[in-house]
């Protein structure tokens, strides 16, 4: 059970840092054998333990493998991850693994679901103020994608108002890799705001996030950067923007990730719909040349 727990913490430290198919095929054979120890027999504290590890451990493939783009078996392996973390007594997993289902939910067209998805999770009493922050403010995207803003802004009140009650020293192991690691909910925050029109807020968030995100967070820092950029150029901080969109495109170059891609076009479509052509084409070069 203890080496479970260990190859769920190397592959989500390696996961949330670069990612890759690599990465991916490690942790599908450490997940495969951990869910044969299941039919072995165990006491009940231990095998609850062994649920927890082992749904921690599929929720990490299962974003892995979505954020590849792979977005049908992603929610198959979520799903699973979802079964798994419920047979534990870890409430805030099971919460978090629900959020990561809602995300990939959502970007298959659905966010309406997603945000139901979100809702079934937020009804659990028993999770952590932290975490609840997390649900919100990603419910609040959820909204946006779905064109209900005023929906959206009352659940970034919700998640600040949690916010505001977190203890992150309570906090599972886990949590302190993703929910409660320095930046975080400033990330989650900022790319919801961003989402719902919410320029001067957003700009304040991902700052912030920007300046506590630590080098593990490589593909959430490049998240709040692309936003960051284009928010600077709309702001008429041309200059700063563009430096901040080269910068971007740079530290992208060895990242596989679907959302930093998504997010670089999008950068770009921003750049170029602000009349920098020129510099559209130079960052659209860039990326063909990386």
């Amino acid at each position: 059970m203890r080496a479970v727990e260990a190859a769920a913490d190397l592959y989500m430290r390696m996961d949330l840092a670069r990612g890759g198919n690599a990465a991916i095929a490690m942790a599908r054979g450490s997940l495969e054998w951990a869910v044969k120890l299941r039919d072995r027999p165990m006491a009940e504290p231990t095998r609850d333990r062994l649920s927890s590890a082992i749904g921690l451990l599929a929720d990490r493939v299962g974003w892995a493998t979505y954020d590849q783009g792979r977005l049908e078996p992603a929610t198959g392996l979520l799903t699973f991850a979802l079964d798994s973390a419920a047979r534990g007594s870890d409430r805030d997993l099971r919460a978090h693994t629900m959020l990561d289902l809602s995300v990939a939910f959502a970007d298959l067209g659905r966010p309406r679901d997603g945000v139901d998805i979100l809702r079934m999770a937020l009804g659990d009493e028993r999770i952590s103020s932290a975490e609840r922050a997390n649900l919100h403010a990603v419910a609040a995207r959820h909204c946006a994608a779905a064109g209900d803003r005023a929906a959206g802004l009352r659940h970034i009140g919700l998640a600040e108002e949690a916010l505001a009650r977190a203890e992150p020293a309570l906090a599972p192991d886990w949590a302190h890799h993703i929910t409660v690691s320095p930046g975080h909910h400033d990330s989650a925050l900022g790319l919801a705001l961003f989402q719902l029109g919410e320029d001067a807020r957003a700009r304040v968030r991902l700052s912030a996030a920007l300046e506590r995100l630590g080098e593990s967070r490589t593909r959430t820092g490049l998240r709040c950067l692309t936003r960051l950029a284009v928010l600077r150029i709309r702001e008429g901080d041309r200059e700063a923007g563009a430096e901040q969109a080269r910068r971007a495109v740079v530290l992208a170059s060895d990242v596989q990730s679907m959302r930093v891609a998504s997010d670089l076009r999008m950068m770009i479509d921003g750049v170029r719909q602000s009349g920098m052509t020129e510099l559209a084409r130079e960052l659209s070069g860039t990326l063909t040349a990386a």
